[in-house]
């Protein structure tokens, strides 16, 4: 009997399902084929000695990984387990969802926790690379230092001299930190075969492909590509010439259908399995040398190995994250955190514990809400929230996002003034002396502080976010490129992007270097919020006893710092890991910036590409940043509150939080009044404080609605709670189709005066701080004078609104191409 008659048989006796009998055929056929030169019984029996080894290998693999699976099912139970809410109470759905993401509220690792301190671990084996070749300042990424380098770099990993021992050298960082994450991924439960020389990662455009078609793909690719190096990872058999075509046409319709050309249709949810038998396939397709990979990259990838590297840092350390704290199949571990939730919540609802007791409804609707959550937490961790439904539609609504953002955001900088505040409260609770919070952070702007903290672990943000910008205030900047650069360039020409990387830097850098001083003694002996802020995460006597033996690092001018790098060198690298989540949680605290948790809170599991999923992220623009600091500090301080012998420090938290933000929140609400030609306000009555509150709680324009009904750019309420996409959708209609209707209504119209002001709210870069009066008065209101003939009238009620409302003159009055005076800061104290 025949091989394939052996199959139809075993299939026929459901002894062996469809795919995995096709799949055996096929894997048949391939060796068959390679020993197609030989006799066609020996052929025959070759092809069945190795498809036997290779089903060896592949049951050896899933044993492990069925081992390792059981393992982390076993710690996730008893983590949960031991999980208490503020209450005391024994909490399963908070703790399946700190599993996923938390800030210091779990004794255990979170997946996001985890995957940051590998990447920020993976930065610090890779700072000088990451130095050398860092954005241009005027450019970007599109105008990347020394690109000529950056080619040798590509060579030298593929083994080929050129000469250049600084390139070499960066070529050596890449390879051992690509290695050390291969080497991660297989004792999490993957397999990823080592090659020499192996290069970088694909990326693949599957766009470009289709483009191109198949033919001329396999036309363009074939001749890159060294198959005799081409091995399966688990048994190591090469991949014969005469192979090679069948495997590219698998490969490109792979890449164009999504793996849809190996599925069938079923009736249950199609995934990609377990993370563990996935990214071998950015090791399969070997290319010759350099140059190959280099052509093929400009022609089918990306043209940016330094965006390839990051991005491969990036994927490796989500899945090692993933599988190192949920099993090597995370997504069934989600399904059992989901299960277990629904579990406990039936066990209150038939009333235990007590406290549920005559409240069945109440446990089985938190249980659905937390099991919901889990779904969206996962989904924005794994990325599949940013997945379009349609393409097109998501390009555009993206492209809009990013230029209101270029056009709005300019100013964010002085806002972000009041990161001095919680940085100065997160340090305090943390037991760091505050008071280094603005010389730190000014000192962290510098290039040799940025460089000592990311060779400390800690995350440089331009490196992590190469492929899709990340922006405060905004979150992910998507659709293309042209429009994504020019948000980025406003954010960083701002000042935002410097400082806030500064802000997390200068409080890294202090937690590391208050740990370096304390290090001489024991536990029980550190100060108590210190002592806390351990406990919080899991650090225990005994392990700050191991991490304490740690060399110190010197960083100059008797500065030392107590770092993971040295702590995973000579102690434990997993604990210097847990070292390294907890400072990065502690700075979220300190730099509010953004979370999957406070993210998926407004645009739940709602997909971009649809019209619900543009509508919510209308609405969530600009909004990341309340949610963010609510979801930090507002849960922080309920959980003080909640416990009895936390509240006095809840109460101290919360003021000391108040009086810090409304401070600092003062201070830039002052500082955008002098930016826009007024003077600045006057200090003394309850409306300036109430925008200052707002202000320096990251809702600075909702601060405009307290006593006006126009927000600072000109929307109402309803408009801006809506979003500014909603909000510049219907700007634009009433500037055309608006204006029309009244022309045809023979009513009178003001096109002249809304087109002025449409373009003062909605060219890139007009917004940032120090150009924007400038803007204004040398620009934008001459225009209005040419194009509004009531213009004089339009700028007088302007002044007259302001004085009105909050008693403010203009310096500088709209209208006027020179300031007419100084601004006068008598006015703040109500003078």
């Amino acid at each position: 009997m025949s091989f394939a008659d052996c199959l139809k048989e075993a299939v026929s006796g459901g002894e062996l399902s469809s795919d995995d009998a096709a799949r055996l055929e096929r894997d048949f056929k391939r060796f068959e084929a390679h020993h197609r030169t030989q006799s066609a019984a020996t052929a025959d029996a070759e092809a069945k000695r190795a498809l036997a080894e290779l089903l060896e290998a592949e049951s050896a693999h899933k044993k492990r990984q069925a081992k390792l699976a059981i393992k982390s099912i076993r710690r996730i139970d008893a983590d949960l387990q031991a999980h208490r809410n503020a209450g005391g109470w024994r909490d399963i759905a908070g703790g399946a969802l700190d599993m996923l993401e938390h800030f210091g509220t779990a004794a255990f690792s979170s997946v996001e926790g985890r995957r940051r301190a590998i990447i920020g671990m993976a930065h610090a084996q890779m700072e000088n690379l990451l130095h050398h070749f860092r954005r241009g300042a005027i450019g970007g990424d599109k105008a990347r230092w020394h690109r000529a380098q950056l080619d040798n770099v590509v060579r030298e990993a593929f083994g080929e001299a050129t000469g250049d021992a600084a390139a070499k050298g960066f070529a050596t960082s890449w390879g051992k930190t690509a290695d050390w994450l291969r080497r991660r991924f297989n004792a999490a439960g993957g397999a990823i075969g080592k090659l020499e020389n192996w290069g970088l990662p694909q990326h693949h455009d599957a766009r470009a492909l289709r483009k191109r078609g198949l033919q001329q793909w396999k036309e363009d690719i074939r001749p890159m590509l060294d198959a005799a190096r081409m091995v399966h990872p688990l048994t190591g058999e090469r991949v014969g010439r005469e192979e090679l075509d069948d495997i590219l046409d698998d490969v490109f319709l792979s890449i164009v259908t999504d793996g849809w050309n190996r599925r069938e249709p079923k009736r249950q949810a199609m995934g990609r399995g377990a993370l563990a038998n996935q990214r071998a396939e950015h090791r399969f397709l070997t290319f010759r040398d350099a140059d190959s990979w280099l052509a093929y990259q400009r022609a089918y990838g990306g043209n940016d190995p330094f965006a390839t590297m990051m991005g491969h840092i990036n994927m490796m350390a989500r899945d090692i994250a993933a599988m190192e704290v949920l099993g090597p199949n995370p997504q069934g571990t989600i399904e059992w955190l989901k299960q277990a939730v629904t579990k406990e919540a039936h066990a209150k609802a038939a009333g235990k514990p007590s406290r549920f007791a005559g409240k069945p409804e109440r446990a089985l609707d938190r249980a659905s809400v937390a099991t919901h959550r889990i779904d969206a937490v996962w989904g924005s961790i794994r990325g599949t929230l940013e997945t379009p439904v349609n393409g097109w539609w998501a390009n555009v609504a993206s492209a809009g996002r990013s230029l209101i953002t270029s056009s709005v955001l300019g100013s964010a900088a002085i806002s972000a003034l009041s990161d001095l505040g919680t940085s100065m409260v997160a340090r305090e609770f943390a037991g760091i002396a505050s008071r280094g919070a603005l010389p730190e952070t000014i000192r962290a702007m510098l290039p040799a502080t940025r460089r000592e903290g990311v060779a400390s672990g800690l995350i440089l943000d331009n490196a992590m976010h190469v492929f899709h910008a990340q922006a405060r205030y905004v979150g992910t900047l998507g659709g293309p490129e042209w429009a994504r650069y020019l948000a980025d360039r406003v954010l960083t020409y701002s000042g935002l992007t410097p400082f806030t990387q500064a802000g997390r830097h200068a409080f890294g850098l202090a937690f590391q270097h208050e740990a370096a001083k304390r290090a001489g003694q024991a536990f029980a002996d550190l100060p108590e919020l210190l002592r806390n802020t351990f406990r919080r995460y899991g650090i225990t006597a005994h392990q700050w006893d191991l991490i304490r033996k740690a060399e110190l690092h010197d960083g100059g001018n008797g500065v030392a710092f107590l770092r993971p790098v040295e702590i995973a060198e000579r102690i434990d690298p997993a604990l210097a890991e847990r070292w390294l989540e907890m400072i990065q949680a502690e700075t979220e605290y300190a730099i509010p910036s953004t979370s999957h948790r406070s993210r998926t809170a407004m645009i739940d599991q709602n997909r971009p590409g649809t019209f619900i999923g543009e509508v919510v992220r209308s609405f969530a623009q600009f909004k990341s940043f309340g949610a963010v600091m609510i979801l930090l500090h507002g849960r922080r301080m309920f959980h003080l509150v909640t416990a009895r012998e936390t509240r006095p420090l809840g109460a101290a938290y919360a003021g000391g939080l108040l009086i810090a933000t409304a401070v600092f929140g003062a201070l830039a609400l002052q500082i955008k009044q002098v930016a826009a030609g007024r003077d600045p306000r006057d200090m003394t009555t309850k409306d300036f404080w109430g925008g200052a509150l707002l202000q320096g709680g990251g809702l600075g324009i909702y601060g405009d609605f307290l006593f006006a009904d126009i927000n600072r750019y000109g929307g109402g309420f309803a408009s801006t709670v809506a979003g500014p996409v909603i909000e510049r959708a219907n700007d634009f209609w009433n500037l055309t189709a608006g204006n029309a209707v009244q022309l045809a209504s023979g009513e009178k119209t003001h096109f002249g005066r809304e087109l002025v002001k449409f373009a003062r709210g909605n060219v890139p870069g007009s917004n940032i701080w120090y150009l924007r009066l400038a803007w204004e008065r040398l620009l934008m209101d001459q225009l209005q004078y040419l194009a509004d003939p009531e213009a004089n009238a339009a700028f007088k009620r302007q002044q007259q609104y302001w004085k009105r409302e909050y008693g403010q003159e203009f310096y500088w009055r709209p209208g006027e191409r020179m300031p007419s005076r100084w601004p006068d800061v008598g006015g703040v104290a109500g003078w």
